[in-house]
């Protein structure tokens, strides 16, 4: 009987000892850098969005918070590192719609609903749609016509499993055309035979897509949001055109090991909220065509569990068309 009260008394300390411990970690937190893993290559708004986060947290913090750029296996080679981390929120992953999708349509082995905790929201942008400069086809109902023209001739650029490629099948079904998907494994190697003409269709996050406009070297004809993007007030929408189908917004989130504690989530989301309050920040990431969306875990999470349900929609009414080309 004695040694029951013990053994009782012995687990009370233990589970009163693990409740205070959380908050001291997190009031110690942090003790040694942070780093933010990138899953694709320097110049992506991923990479953008972590290098302005990571110079105004430093501050923040009182720590560096370092950026490496993980690439590979679209973006598989990030997530699984992150995952397998320590949950201790010294290695958070700065994640957007592609790894999303990789979950989606089974090409990753990690959940980023199950195996990750949601920290923060850190910014939003556009897909946009470029055309060759020599293609006769200045706008989304010259475009769909010139489709309708030539079924099958026209292509477009895309990668099996992404969101550009969503984004054709989407558009093929919305308008009643035919154009053909050409896969690429980056997207160099697609504007350059964009602006080749060998292919006639590239959609490309907005981030990545204003140099190539203002070096004239393709033609920009829409976007996909619900309303016009902030730093291309002259490009119209899909849903202007007709198409309300192809209204994409790619979120880009913060996550964090599953088994990070709390209070160290709310540290490191109080962090990046205030950096994308500064004033120097937002200039800089609007103006690559990354627009303000914050949030706190609760709201990351929600969303994610949203886009895992509207992205399975959305694959399974593709299957169909995928498997007939």
């Amino acid at each position: 009987m004695q040694g029951t009260k013990w053994s009782r008394r012995a687990v009370m300390a233990g589970l009163a000892g693990a409740a205070m411990s959380a908050p001291a970690a997190a009031q110690d937190f942090p003790g040694k850098p942070i780093t933010i893993i990138v899953p694709f290559g320097p110049g992506t708004a991923n990479d953008i969005i972590a290098r302005q986060l990571a110079q105004d947290m430093t501050g923040t913090l009182g720590q560096s918070v370092i950026v490496e750029n993980r690439a590979g296996a679209t973006g598989n080679i990030a997530t699984d590192y992150v995952a397998k981390s320590r949950p201790d929120g010294y290695t958070l992953l700065i994640a957007s719609m592609s790894l999303l999708l990789n979950q989606v349509t089974g090409n990753s082995n990690a959940d980023l609903t199950k195996d990750f905790v949601p920290v923060a929201f850190s910014g939003s942008t556009l897909y946009s749609a470029f055309v060759p400069n020599e293609l006769p086809a200045k706008t989304v109902a010259e475009l769909v016509a010139l489709a309708r023209q030539q079924p099958g001739k026209l292509n477009y650029a895309g990668y099996v499993g992404g969101v550009p490629q969503f984004l054709g099948e989407m558009l093929n079904r919305a308008a009643k055309i035919d154009t053909v998907m050409v896969p690429y494994k980056s997207t160099p190697d697609a504007l350059i035979d964009l602006m080749a003409n060998r292919i006639q269709i590239w959609f490309t996050p907005v981030a990545s897509g204003i140099p190539v406009r203002s070096g004239k070297q393709a033609r920009m004809i829409a976007v996909t949001g619900d309303t016009r993007a902030g730093v291309l007030p002259d490009i119209p929408t899909f849903k202007e055109a007709g198409y309300p189908d192809l209204t994409v917004d790619v979120a880009y989130f913060l996550l964090a090991a599953k088994g990070t504690p709390q209070p160290i989530v709310d540290k490191l989301y109080g962090a990046i909220d205030k950096a994308l309050q500064t004033p120097k920040v937002k200039e800089i990431l609007l103006a690559q065509g990354i627009e303000e969306k914050r949030g706190g875990p609760a709201e990351v999470g929600s969303y994610l569990a949203g886009e895992v349900r509207r992205w399975s929609d959305i694959v399974k009414l593709s299957a169909p068309a995928a498997a007939g080309k």
